[in-house]
């Protein structure tokens, strides 16, 4: 009966992917989201008492976004011998080969950007939550000097990658850079080591 239940769960945030996907915030619903699974919805409104707490609850699982174990590498962390701007430029890329992973994902990120209501909030805390996180492990790791901006440097990396990969969805390219081909990312995350590399050096040298 156990088993039944969780397997009822998964196809029922497995639909609320698939609407979303296809259809952005403003058509789903619960009728459609029962529809897609397959299922009654009073199951929904039993496992999960309403359409925010189930968007809250879908945004929580790692099919739609990264878990912190899937951003962080810990070895790595844990070496005090590694510079910090290697394990900036490490979170960052395997934020992004996370987020490469999800497909659904970024679709939903598309109609984010067009829609704003209590839904999209609540996978945005998600979100959130999760760079909070980050930050303060990154931020736990060396002493930052008050002047330099780690949230704002972060934002605007992450910002960047998010952008130009739900743009490779509509365009081939982006400044001359294809972001259809494997050269063309190696190109963006060789760009990221850079940028991380050369702010945090000479934010040391300033020191």
């Amino acid at each position: 009966m156990a088993r039944n239940k969780e397997e009822t769960k998964a196809r029922i945030l497995a639909a609320v992917g698939s609407v979303l996907a296809r259809s952005g915030f403003q058509k789903v619903g619960v009728n459609a989201i029962a529809k897609e699974a397959g299922v009654d919805k009073v199951l929904i409104y039993r496992y999960f008492e309403n359409l925010a707490s189930l968007l809250g609850a879908y945004g929580c699982s790692s099919d739609f976004w990264l878990t912190l174990d899937e951003v962080v590498d810990r070895e790595m962390l844990a070496d005090e011998k590694i510079p910090f701007a290697d394990k900036m430029t490490s979170m960052l890329l395997r934020f992004l080969h996370g987020l490469q992973k999800r497909p659904v994902t970024q679709e939903i990120m598309r109609w984010e950007l067009l829609e704003q209501n209590e839904l999209t909030d609540e996978l945005y805390k998600v979100r959130e939550d999760l760079g909070k996180s980050l930050l303060d492990i990154l931020q736990s790791q060396e002493a930052i000097a008050e002047e330099v901006d780690l949230p704002a440097i972060s934002a605007v990396l992450g910002a960047g990658l998010v952008f130009l990969l739900l743009k490779s969805k509509t365009n081939n390219c982006f400044l001359g850079v294809d972001l259809q081909s494997p050269e063309g990312w190696q190109r963006i995350e060789s760009a990221v080591t850079y940028i991380v590399q050369a702010t945090l050096q000479k934010i040391e040298t300033e020191k």
